[in-house]
């Protein structure tokens, strides 16, 4: 295993004081299943205050939980004391947390057994006290010792769990899996931002799709994402070859698994489908306006998870302008309206998703040619520098009102109706036209209101 200059900096310290000092967690699963190792993560013997001692730079991270942050120039250590847990009451944290006197009390207490791995950095070995290397390579998740006692410890384990099939494209144990769905009620214990971190992290897994299948013949689905699971058995026609819920799933897998922002809004794009549903009584199904119903929904969810305000924002976005209908025939004016509308900074994430949900119809890439020439049209009009927002209006409405105009709503609407018209015809974004037209508009909204 490949170890950093700096982790053996640090072991090199804590071995001569007196202490050990381990590498555990992702990492050292990770060389196991062949993968480059992310963070490195260390546990030692050694107490809170006897690493702050040893070491120039530290922060007292989580000093309750025996963690501290060794700073080695710009990189940044997280080094846990070896502990025990006792029960936990809440299922959600431990009652008592106790420093243990070695590796073996340590790795014991962790979840899964791909997890209760150690690299010893001074002999250069792995420590395997549970199977956990025998489990990674037959792509197995399974708990430590007893599953159900696992799970009631802390119910986000269930999730992950869900998150490891994300990520690693493992499956989890039988016995183990039957447990977490046992248990699966006391993820209502669990703090909405946990749920919400493992939730982020499954969404961008590559076989994220394998994982949300998962969840919901489980039936832990709609624990986390109710709406989400009322949309199974919602027939659609036409190109789509799943239920509604399906189809999200693989839409979700069909966006870039580094862009956060539209895997969710491909997970939730079609949740206004389930309340817009209608049957004629022919038997033809239809969804209209299920744009609008589901950004509001994904809003709520969203809102509901504590995802920042700024994604949520985005999101819901990209849902509600997610089912444009571009044709040939759209005239240039035409053409920038749809950039206004959708804004030139959300363009390329609209595509991405219009991507993924085609993806999501069939589980196949053939997006139609038309895609590319609305692509080009709309690069077209952004190069040519015409008006698409109000800031690119050529008056503001400081000279509006220097014109005449008083700042009130009514000064919001006549720059509105001047955008519309830069919109339909570049040529007048000027000064002197766009004040002589502010000022009949003016006048007009005066008299009719005489």
């Amino acid at each position: 295993m490949q170890i950093p200059e700096n982790i053996k900096t640090i072991n090199r310290v804590l071995t001569q004081a007196g202490f050990q000092c381990y590498v555990v967690g992702g990492a050292v699963r990770n060389y196991v299943a062949g993968l480059k190792p992310k963070d490195y993560d260390l546990t030692t013997n050694a107490h809170p205050d006897d690493v702050i001692s040893l070491f120039r730079r530290t922060v007292p991270t989580g000093l309750e939980h025996g963690t501290v942050t060794i700073l080695m120039g710009k990189e940044q250590y997280e080094i846990t004391t070896f502990r025990t847990e006792s029960t936990y009451s809440d299922s959600r944290h431990p009652d008592k947390i106790e420093f243990a006197e070695s590796i073996e009390e340590d790795l014991s207490r962790r979840d899964f057994t791909m997890n209760a791995l150690a690299w010893d950095v001074s002999h250069k070995k792995i420590i395997d006290l549970h199977g956990g290397t025998e489990a990674i390579k037959k792509k197995i998740i399974k708990a430590i010792g007893s599953a159900d006692e696992r799970f009631k410890e802390d119910a986000l384990r269930i999730l992950r769990a869900v998150r490891f099939v994300s990520q690693l494209g493992f499956s989890v144990e039988q016995e183990t899996l039957k447990a977490a769905v046992q248990a699966s009620e006391g993820i209502q214990n669990v703090s909405m931002e946990r749920i919400r971190d493992e939730l982020i992290k499954t969404i961008q897994g590559a076989y994220c799709s394998d994982a949300f299948l998962l969840l919901h013949k489980a039936g832990i689905l709609g624990l986390i994402l109710p709406e989400l699971e009322e949309c199974s058995n919602i027939d659609q026609k036409g190109m789509h070859s799943f239920d509604v819920l399906t189809h999200s799933i693989y839409s979700c897998e069909g966006a870039p698994g580094e862009n956060l922002i539209v895997r969710t809004a491909a997970l939730l794009h079609d949740i206004g489908k389930n309340p817009c549903r209608k049957i004629d009584d022919e038997g033809n199904i239809s969804f209209h306006h299920h744009e609008n119903i589901g950004a509001d929904m994904a809003e709520k969810i969203l809102k509901r998870m504590k995802f920042p305000g700024a994604a949520v924002k985005e999101i819901r976005h990209l849902i509600r302008q997610h089912m444009f209908h571009y044709t040939d025939e759209w005239s240039d004016a035409a053409v920038r309206r749809f950039i206004a509308r959708v804004g030139v900074e959300n363009i390329n994430n609209l595509f991405l998703l219009r991507g993924a949900d085609s993806y999501g119809m069939q589980r196949t890439r053939t997006a139609p040619d038309t895609y590319n020439r609305f692509k080009r049209r709309i690069h077209e009009q952004i190069e040519q520098n015409h008006a698409i927002s109000l800031k690119d209006l050529s008056v503001n409405g400081n000279e509006l009102a220097e014109a005449g105009i008083p700042k009130s709503p009514v000064m919001g609407v006549i720059l509105s109706e001047l955008l519309d018209t830069v919109l339909d015809d570049p040529s007048l974004n000027r000064r002197e036209n766009l004040i002589e037209i502010a000022l009949n508009l003016y006048k007009e909204i005066r008299s009719s209101k005489s």
